[in-house]
């Protein structure tokens, strides 16, 4: 069922924002797996790791780029991947970035792409346009110069975040697994997703509009595949792998025909493929910022805008409360007929994607963070309200939603709500998209996460949207600060192993791990990931069931 333009787009949204991204940079991981080397320490060149000079230093096609040893790690960060993209570069697919001949110190992310604060909510001022940089984890001594590489693109709702947070630090994950890792920031907000008729037009051999950020994504990736063989990773074992909207983002690469050949690998974490904007719908609300920074009646709109600060584009139309009550504009990429001929749920049960083996999932409890998000300003006090809200879900079937949530099931009409969103944005979605890799010929692996985590800074919200990614990267987040219990390491390594395999061979079985069924829509397999690891069979059949009938009954 594609999310609605409406209400539902600018709830999950709420959603992906407020669990999937901080709003600084992150200079030092968790326990010491911090992504600056300039903090001093072991993170300095030559320092404690005990890497010679000559494995810090790497030649890249624009540069020499100097690391720092962390652990048993090389890290190399802050790397641009592209010009940055100001002045005329604003709104244009990106360009390549300058060389240099001098080596460059590779020690410290860059600045995220500019965004809001989540908190203010005003202008994140520690970020900007020249943010166009990637991060790369590498074994200090690998075993293989030729190691699997897992690219990870970062969550926050296509407005918010960055690849250096210290969520995403690679060292853990690479330790851990003998894999690259690799994380990058793109642009954000209207200044990666502004569509205009203006802006289509002005390059006749590129006519595309409101997909700069997912055209950054490939940049990094066309970067990784002319370089990370440098780093020790093998350009022919990429795994592109991303939670939320990175997710999403990981999906539409598998169905834009520019991206085609530069991933062999993918991973898809609780991102409903069909998040995107049609482009009439974009252009309207493109129009609105037009006019919102007075550039209508100008000589030129695109040299208007392009005059304006990056904090006046980013602010023109504001969010307020927008994040929690979900409301406000929305940022997701376009359906422009370049980058994406399609509704990429249309062309997945087309057939029209590249057929690489894929894991994909969702969390048990994806819809609880909007109790948090709601608060008291959003209440379904009754099953009217729920039917109401069902609506935006499912048109013309909310009726039929409340019906399959009782709220004497779920113990009140707002539980059953928070259940049917989970299940209809991503746990039926997610299924959806499974069935039409797997009938389209991708080897396709379904997971459900089911580990409800002891202590969040949300309260007990279970296996909330985002809650898996502390155990994929092996690091406290924002969300779960606390260490990894025992039970919860031997989780995520096992998590991490099911990755690695995967981005090895395509296949995430062997090493004794607890076997993994291939996904056929006759079975319905899936793992269920939690202390307790188990294949099963037949997840919320049912339910989803329901849910692909709306949305097969959708206009």
């Amino acid at each position: 069922m594609p999310i609605r333009p409406s209400l539902s787009h600018t709830i999950l949204l709420g959603l992906l924002a407020a669990a999937c991204s901080s709003s600084e940079p992150a200079l030092e991981g968790p326990s010491g797996a911090g992504g600056s080397g300039g903090a001093g320490g072991s993170g300095s060149a030559g320092g404690s790791g005990g890497g010679d000079a000559a494995a810090l230093l790497v030649e890249t096609e624009a540069g020499p780029v100097e690391g720092a040893v962390v652990g048993a790690t090389r890290t190399f960060l802050g790397i641009p991947y592209a010009a940055p993209p100001v002045g005329e570069l604003r709104w244009r697919s990106p360009a390549p970035h300058a060389p240099w001949t001098e080596p460059r110190r590779a020690v410290e992310v860059g600045i995220p792409c500019s965004q809001i604060d989540l908190l203010t909510p005003g202008f994140n001022a520690s970020s900007g346009e020249d943010c166009l940089t990637l991060n790369v984890w590498t074994p200090e001594r690998p075993a293989s110069s030729s190691l699997p590489v897992l690219v990870w693109i970062h969550g926050g709702g296509f407005e918010l975040g960055s690849g250096g947070e210290a969520d995403y630090d690679g060292r853990v994950l690479s330790e851990t697994t003998g894999s690259v890792v690799v994380t990058f920031n793109y642009r954000l907000g209207p200044l990666g997703f502004l569509a205009l008729p203006e802006l289509k037009s002005e390059d006749p051999d590129h006519p595309s509009t409101g997909a700069y950020g997912l055209e950054d994504q490939r940049a990094a990736l066309e970067w990784l595949k002319a370089n990370i063989a440098a780093f020790g990773g093998d350009p022919s074992k990429v795994t592109l792998f991303g939670e939320s909207a990175g997710g999403i983002s990981v999906c539409m690469h598998l169905v834009s025909p520019p991206s085609k050949g530069l991933f062999q690998r993918a991973i898809i974490e609780s991102g409903p493929c069909d998040s995107t904007a049609d482009e009439a719908t974009a252009s309207a609300q493109g129009q609105e910022l037009v006019e919102a920074l007075g550039c209508a009646d100008a000589p030129s709109v695109l040299e208007c805008l392009r005059g304006k600060s990056a904090e006046e584009v980013t602010s023109a139309l504001p969010r307020g409360e927008a994040f929690r009550v979900g409301a406000g504009p929305t940022w997701f990429p376009v359906i422009d007929g370049w980058n994406l001929p399609d509704a990429p749920g249309k062309l997945l049960e087309a057939g029209a994607f590249e057929k690489v083996p894929t894991i994909l999932g969702s969390n048990a409890d994806e819809g609880t963070l909007f109790a948090t998000l709601w608060g008291e300003s959003v209440t379904i006090a009754d099953d009217a309200a729920f039917e109401a809200f069902a609506e935006t879900l499912a048109p013309g079937h909310g009726e039929d939603v409340v019906a399959l949530y009782p709220s004497e099931t779920y113990g009140s009409a707002q539980a059953a709500a928070i259940a049917a969103l989970g299940d209809a944005m991503f746990v039926c979605p997610t299924r959806r998209a499974a069935r039409a890799l797997a009938g389209g010929g991708a080897a396709t692996y379904l997971y459900h996460f089911k580990y409800a985590p002891e202590s969040a800074l949300f309260g007990d919200l279970g296996s909330f949207h985002s809650s898996e990614i502390k155990f994929v990267f092996g690091n406290p987040t924002l969300p779960l600060p606390e260490p990894l219990t025992e039970g919860e390491l031997d989780m995520s390594q096992a998590i991490m192993g099911y990755w690695s395999r995967h981005a090895e061979s395509g296949n995430p079985n062997g090493e004794g791990a607890v076997e993994w069924p291939r996904y056929e829509a006759e079975e319905d397999e899936s793992l269920a990931l939690d202390l307790g690891i188990t294949p099963q069979a037949g997840l919320k059949s049912d339910l989803c069931d329901q849910w692909d009938t709306f949305a097969t009954a959708a206009p």
